[in-house]
């Protein structure tokens, strides 16, 4: 059928709660800065949706994050 690939972003937010990296596994405190993965056109479920803290989506960029490892 095609590409099955969602195009996403990385979406700032302040979290509510604390969570933690998807990619470093690091906490992410209530109050701090993080990026939260979005579809450009698709919505991924937040259940689903990868959550990075601000010290990996300063030393990574959004497009290796995304990409992952």
């Amino acid at each position: 059928m095609g590409n099955t690939e969602i195009e996403r972003y990385l979406d700032k937010k302040e979290s509510k709660i604390n969570t933690v990296c998807t990619n470093c596994k690091n906490k992410i405190n209530s109050g701090e800065i993080y990026y939260v993965e979005k579809g450009k056109k698709e919505h991924i479920h937040s259940l689903i949706a990868r959550k990075f803290c601000s010290d990996c989506y300063s030393k990574f960029g959004e497009r290796k994050l995304i990409k992952g490892k």
